[in-house]
């Protein structure tokens, strides 16, 4: 398509300078409300849009808004004010005001889908472009946000810390000066594992990572830092260390393989979520 230079398969799709992606939340799936306020919910859907901008190396400039609700909250609208409240929340700290957007009848439960549009501040920042001898790195501490779905879903209170990642993600748009050297980059939403052997088959190298420094300043719950998924940190590659990341890695001579640092496969069953595709 005329304009399209980047289509289907990264974080954002790019039409000229601009890049653009779209996130849904769904009731049951993403989040629960005897866990997470209406305004958590709002935020959270913003903050996962609004991720994928800042791994493609985007500044964000505006965002498109579709909520579907039950009938009987659409009746009354204080459920959609108070997801809307959040959302603006969420716009107004990271300088995406909503411009548009539906309200729409759902059978049952509550889904978000948000569309934002980033101005690229170079060339677009991808999943591949990846080199043999680049390090791997993450912008922070992964698992929180698993532990505190997995102590929900036990009846049990999580760290405060767990709860803030889980309902009030953050898009690491404090780290898009670092990305001005990356080679290749995604936003760490399906689990470190999963998202790491994506930039690993889209850039056509083996990433070999450090099973120690990967759990760094996590919950002491390896496979929640490894598999769990919505840390909405950033993993990127490059020639040297990014300031305001964590070195987990190398990217070695390979096709598209997940190691440990002594040579051991990723077994795949550790990769966290899929959702049937590899894009």
């Amino acid at each position: 398509m005329p304009g399209v230079s980047v289509g289907p398969g990264d974080d954002a799709a790019w039409l000229g300078g601009l890049a653009l992606s779209v996130d849904t939340v769904v009731e049951g799936v993403h989040f629960r409300f005897d866990w997470s306020s209406p305004q958590d919910v709002g935020w959270k859907a913003m903050a996962a849009a609004l991720s994928d901008l800042a791994a493609s190396r985007a500044r964000p400039k505006a965002a498109l808004l579709s909520l579907s609700l039950p009938a009987e909250q659409l009746v009354t609208g204080a459920r959609s004010d108070q997801l809307m409240e959040g959302a603006h929340e969420a716009s107004a700290a990271y300088g995406c005001p909503i411009i548009g957007g539906d309200v729409v009848h759902a059978p049952s439960g509550t889904q978000i889908s948000v569309t934002v549009i980033g101005q690229g501040l170079s060339a677009p920042l991808l999943r591949r472009g990846a080199a043999a001898g680049d390090l791997v790195q993450v912008s922070g501490p992964l698992g929180w946000a698993a532990l505190a779905v997995q102590e929900l879903s036990a009846g049990r209170t999580p760290p405060a810390r767990a709860l803030r990642a889980h309902r009030r993600p953050v898009p690491r748009f404090d780290l898009l000066d670092s990305l001005a050297r990356a080679t290749a980059a995604i936003d760490i939403s399906d689990g470190l594992l999963a998202d790491a052997a994506r930039v690993a088959v889209a850039s056509g190298v083996t990433l070999a990572l450090d099973r120690q420094a990967c759990v760094a300043d996590g919950p002491g719950r390896d496979a929640l830092c490894l598999s769990g998924g919505e840390d909405y940190e950033l993993l990127a590659c490059a020639p040297a260390a990014l300031p305001g990341f964590r070195v987990i890695g190398r990217a070695v001579a390979g096709a598209g393989e997940l190691v440990w640092t002594d040579g051991t496969a990723v077994s795949e069953a550790r990769r966290g979520w899929d959702h049937g595709e590899r894009s």
